[in-house]
């Protein structure tokens, strides 16, 4: 991979990263035309960043990005061809049978009363498996008709008439389909299970590969007496600290309060951003909203808008377990630590009276940006 980005680094040897127009030159046709649908499929695959360039880790990323997808093809492939071979089978199971009626026909028997002397034994039969074979009709139009996932797809499986998490739901992956059940790895511990197809049926199955372009939350508290003035400076922070990741995320979405609490003294803001990635690779979107999070914490910090809850009430009148000796040191201590972290009067001024500035730039250089 090193290799091949060097060799395509070498036609601008004057630029550290890889500039796009290198790579842009496979949408350009044998006429020397610009093929604009094949330029948005590279640039769909390779992401370039605001100023065209490529660092090798990106272009590593997209490479592997592509070849997870050509296995998963693979095994979908070889699952596609198992499973119509098993219908096959039934297929011919039924055609068969056609076969041997009209065959009983032409020799003068009839099927009607040869069907009819073991009528009995077939009608407690049915009632026996009738409901088996419900659920497996069911299960074959699952399959076979609706076709809800495919190999390598993250799931989550759940009653229809529950809610779903806004911080996502936690998913298996799909090892392997067949017309009876379908084998499952839960994603967090690597455990596997197997669900019959009917059972599947009547549930709501959330397709993470096929949920593009993941919606993030995250809940932020600040002060009630914070003035309106700081919310903004806070948003347009955040929205450059988006903007700067375009390999990352797609829209800064909304800064919005959502909750007012005034005897608690807070006021609840909701962040919401829109990633590339579908939620089938959670791991890159929980480490951007991590990211995300970790850097509005510092920034309220710098701002001087984090929010500390008011202290409980103590009773002083505790006793130490053991001797009986009273508690009344440990907690002055613990009162006069508490003392150093007074909470803030959201004002943004010193102590002097002018207004304090914030570096932001200082903030944003503790986290990573992307070359």
């Amino acid at each position: 991979m090193e290799t091949v980005y060097q060799r395509l680094l070498g036609r601008t040897p004057s630029n550290e990263a890889l500039n796009f127009d290198v790579l842009a030159l496979v949408a350009v046709d044998r006429d020397g035309s610009l093929d604009e649908a094949k330029l948005k499929e590279v640039v769909k695959i390779f992401r370039p960043d605001r100023e065209g360039n490529l660092s090798l880790i990106d272009f590593a990323k997209s490479v592997d990005s592509v070849y997870k997808e050509l296995r998963l093809l693979r095994a979908s492939v070889a699952n596609s061809s198992k499973m119509d071979k098993a219908f096959e089978r039934i297929i011919n199971i039924l055609f068969y049978f056609i076969v041997g009626c009209i065959s009983l026909g032409v020799m003068g028997v009839d099927p009607l009363a040869l069907f009819g002397s073991v009528s009995a034994f077939v009608l407690g039969f049915a009632f026996m498996i009738g409901a088996a074979c419900s659920k497996y009709f069911e299960g074959l139009l699952l399959i076979l008709v609706r076709r809800p996932f495919d190999i390598g797809d993250r799931i989550h499986v759940s009653d229809v008439n529950n809610d779903t998490s806004f911080s996502g739901s936690p998913t298996w992956f799909v090892r392997d389909v067949t017309l009876f059940a379908t084998t499952v790895v839960f994603a967090a511990t690597n455990e596997v299970a197997t669900y019959s197809n009917g059972s599947l049926a009547s549930s709501r199955i959330i397709n993470a590969a096929r949920s593009p372009q993941a919606v993030l939350y995250f809940n932020l508290k600040f002060p009630i007496n914070t003035p309106y003035s700081k919310f903004k400076i806070f948003k347009a922070a955040l929205e450059k600290f988006v903007k700067a990741r375009p390999r990352q995320w797609l829209s800064f979405s909304a800064f919005r309060a959502t909750r007012v609490e005034a005897d608690a003294g807070f006021v609840e803001y909701i962040v919401v951003g829109q990633h590339r990635e579908s939620w089938q690779n959670v791991g890159a979107l929980l480490d951007s909203k991590a990211e995300l999070s970790s850097f509005a914490l510092e920034l309220s910090k710098r701002m001087n808008m984090r929010y500390r809850a008011p202290p409980l009430p103590v009773d002083l009148s505790m006793r130490a377990a053991g001797n009986g000796g009273p508690l009344n040191d440990m907690l002055a201590q613990q009162m006069q630590a508490g003392d150093q972290f007074g909470s803030s009067d959201g004002d943004g001024a010193n102590e002097d009276g002018s207004q304090s500035t914030y570096d932001i730039g200082a903030i944003e250089s503790m986290f990573e940006k992307p070359k």
